[in-house]
């Protein structure tokens, strides 16, 4: 029987709830997913009045004992000992009574995601292209353009390619640069020749001193300062003013400024960058009086103005036809690189954020490429192959520029296998939009069973098909948990059919993508 409590907690008195014994909590923060399941003993904290994190956000949490934390409002929560402890200045409700992690994911979605409509399917069934790796912070026509050849040249799929941050001469003035760009609009043509979709990077901020500046803070359409001046805030790119999306008239100028790009230029949709909660602040004043989170919410609702849409950070928005991808990861095997993506995906999918793409292949983070001393082509060629068979893979460190043959190779099998795999993927996606249920799944979604030694190493796509990535360097064998069944590899057609419940150290090479169908 399924029970619902609605509880009142306040600062002075959290509301504790006990960790039952085998009892594996996962949700909240997406970029924490590498810390779920929480347990009894686990150390952990997250605190959505001062939210500082760096992709999205849910304020509900699921229990492997078919219970379920969820609030319209923010809350914090630490985990001390045997207790989750809750702080809100409202309402929360604890949900008991569903069947496992599955039963408490289902009914979260039913009563909390925005359910029935998913991105465009060109996002799932080709490899996505990222210009940032290659040219960072110098966006041009004829790279760009050199990019794209090149990208066909080398026998890869084109698929969708975003051509990322100061296109423009600044921000605000979301027109392509005439000095990088002399003439866009050919640009865009000779792209969607090659097969691309085309989308650019876009962000809610503003240049000081600029002359939309000027215009938008005349007509009010600024965030102010509690004194009346307008906010210009620091972020990872400069001081910039920010958009009061909240203003019924700013969101309508940005919205017909961005339409106007595409109708000017062809541009079919935008990656839609920073929305951070941590660059708002609880006293800016805005239109509608909003909090921090809920200005994060809002920029994703007004992502769903455009289909060809990318997202980082968001705050609820969940189920909504909205591209989820991870934060930049380091160019790196372990923490806050490689090992992160499918524990992260995984988190991304119980919270309805399961429109999922698992970052750059090799790792986004510029700066930590920069600092090697050598170059770790495996590292690539597993990154790819742990993408592969998730919703979404992004490349953006051109393949054939850093790798020798065998390794580009191995990548660009992957992309093929991603496309393989597509039809089955976009069903998966289909299906997601009308249940909740996700892409990527934990292996305690189905099979509560497993050791929580393969819970971040391996997931399901789907019910049907299990996946295994090799997640270290210089690897012989890659451990997989097979739950009840028969499973055949979809990668090896030599391989043996092998019989569950097994735990099965399986040999690996270079080129191994272990993964498997239930016969």
């Amino acid at each position: 029987m399924i029970t619902v409590n609605e509880l009142t907690t306040n600062l002075k008195q959290p509301l504790q709830i006990e960790i039952l014994t085998g009892e594996e909590w996962y949700g909240g923060d997406i970029f924490a997913g590498s810390q779920y399941p929480l347990t009894k003993g686990s150390s952990y904290k997250l605190d959505l009045f001062h939210l500082e994190t760096y992709n999205q956000v849910a304020p509900a949490f699921v229990s492997s004992k078919g219970r379920v934390l969820t609030s319209q409002t923010p809350f914090s929560l630490t985990v001390s000992g045997d207790r989750l402890n809750v702080v809100t200045q409202d309402h929360v409700k604890l949900v008991a009574g569903n069947d496992g992690l599955k039963g408490s994911q289902q009914w979260l979605a039913q009563h909390t995601f925005e359910l029935g409509s998913l991105p465009p399917q060109e996002f799932f069934e080709l490899p996505q292209w990222n210009t940032w790796m290659e040219l960072l912070y110098k966006q041009n026509q004829t790279d760009i353009l050199a990019y794209a050849h090149s990208i066909v040249d080398n026998g890869f799929p084109a698929g969708i390619i975003m051509i990322d941050d100061l296109w423009a001469d600044y921000y605000g003035r979301w027109e392509f640069s005439a000095r990088k760009f002399p003439d866009a609009p050919a640009m865009i043509q000779e792209l969607h020749t090659l097969g691309f979709k085309v989308m650019v990077w876009a962000c809610p901020f503003v240049s000081p001193d600029s002359p939309e500046f000027r215009d938008l803070w005349d007509r009010d359409m600024l965030l102010k300062r509690p004194d009346g001046k307008p906010v210009v805030r620091e972020w990872w790119n400069g001081y910039s003013a920010i958009l009061d999306l909240s203003n019924p008239a700013t969101y309508q100028w940005f919205k017909e400024t961005l339409q106007n790009l595409q109708e000017t230029t062809g541009v079919d949709g935008f990656k839609l960058d920073a929305g951070d909660s941590y660059f708002y602040r609880d006293d800016d004043v805005s239109h509608m009086n909003l909090s921090p989170v809920q200005q994060t919410e809002l920029w994703g609702k007004f992502g769903k103005e455009f289909p060809y849409n990318e997202f980082r950070a968001l705050y609820k928005n969940q189920g909504a036809p909205l591209v989820n991808r991870l934060q930049d990861k380091q160019f790196a095997w372990g923490e806050q690189g490689l090992s992160e993506l499918i524990p992260d995906t995984i988190a991304q999918g119980l919270m309805g954020y399961y429109f999922s793409c698992p970052d750059m292949i090799g790792g986004g983070e510029i700066g930590s490429l920069k600092s090697l001393e050598t170059f770790d082509q495996e590292l690539i060629v597993r990154s790819a192959q742990c993408s592969a068979l998730m919703p979404m893979m992004q490349f953006s460190l051109a393949p054939w520029r850093v790798l020798d043959q065998e390794h580009l190779d191995i990548c660009r099998q992957t992309a093929d296998l991603h496309q393989q795999f597509a039809p089955t993927i976009i069903k998966l996606a289909e299906h997601a939009a009308k249940t909740g249920e996700p892409i990527v799944q934990t292996m305690a979604y189905d099979h509560p069973e497993t050791p929580q030694a393969y819970l971040k190493s391996q997931f399901k796509l789907g019910p049907a098909l299990l996946v295994a990535p090799v997640l270290e360097a210089h690897a012989t064998t890659k451990s997989v948990y097979f739950p009840a069944g028969q499973w055949q590899s979809v990668t090896d057609e030599t391989a043996a059919t092998i019989t569950g419940p097994a735990e099965v150290d399986v040999p690996v090479t270079l080129s191994s993508l272990p993964a498997y169908r239930r016969l």
